[in-house]
C-alpha cells in the first residue's frame, strides 16, 4: 500500500568528501529538519564521523525514502570517502527497510525549470523563496573562480528533496 503524500517523509542527502547536506520533507509540514555536516581528518576518521552524523539524522527523521544525488558521487574530487558514505547509506536503508532512490542533477533542474532556475545559485533562491527559514542560508551567487560555498550541499539536499516530491507527485497524483 503506498504512503499518502502527505505522510511521506523524503529525507535528501548531498554527499561531498569532506561535508554533507541534510534535508527532511513532510507533505503538510514541508521542510522538518536540515543542516550541514562537516567531517575532517583522514579519510577514515572522515567516513567515521560521517557515518556517526548519519546514523542519529536518520534515526531522528524517521525516513520514508532516502534520496542522494548520483551525478555528484560519480564526479566526486574524492570518490573514496563519497563512495564508502554512500554504500553506508545503503545498508543503512536496508537495514531500516527504506528505499533509496538516487537522482540525477538533471532530475533536479527538470523540477525546477518552469520556475526559470537553471543554475544552482537560481535553484538556491528559489528554495529560500519557497522555504523562507533558508533565506538567512543563502550564500552569495558564486564567481566563476571561486569554490562552492560551504552552505551549498544543504540547499542541493533540499532541491533533491523537492525534485522527488515534484516527480513522486506527478507520478501518483492524490485525490483532493
Amino acid at each position: 500500500m503506498k504512503q499518502d503524500s502527505h505522510e511521506i517523509r523524503i529525507v535528501a542527502i548531498a554527499i561531498r568528501s569532506q561535508r554533507l547536506g541534510f534535508a527532511a520533507l513532510e507533505g503538510s509540514l514541508g521542510l522538518v529538519d536540515w543542516r550541514t555536516v562537516h567531517y575532517r581528518g583522514n579519510s577514515t576518521a572522515r567516513i567515521t564521523a560521517a557515518t556517526k552524523k548519519l546514523t542519529s539524522l536518520l534515526a531522528l527523521s524517521s525516513p520514508s525514502v532516502i534520496v542522494i544525488e548520483r551525478s555528484r558521487l560519480l564526479k566526486a574530487p574524492n570518490a573514496s570517502n563519497v563512495h564508502s558514505i554512500s554504500r553506508y547509506l545503503k545498508r543503512e536503508a536496508a537495514l531500516r527497510l527504506v528505499p533509496m532512490l538516487f537522482m540525477k542533477r538533471t532530475d533536479v533542474r527538470k523540477a525546477f525549470s518552469d520556475f526559470h532556475a537553471r543554475s544552482k545559485d537560481a535553484i538556491a533562491a528559489k528554495l529560500a523563496q519557497m522555504f523562507p527559514e533558508l533565506l538567512p542560508k543563502l550564500p552569495p551567487k558564486r564567481k566563476i573562480w571561486h569554490g562552492e560555498h560551504p552552505i551549498m550541499p544543504l540547499f542541493d539536499a533540499v532541491a533533491l528533496a523537492v525534485a522527488f516530491w515534484d516527480h513522486h507527485n506527478a507520478q501518483d497524483p492524490t485525490p483532493d
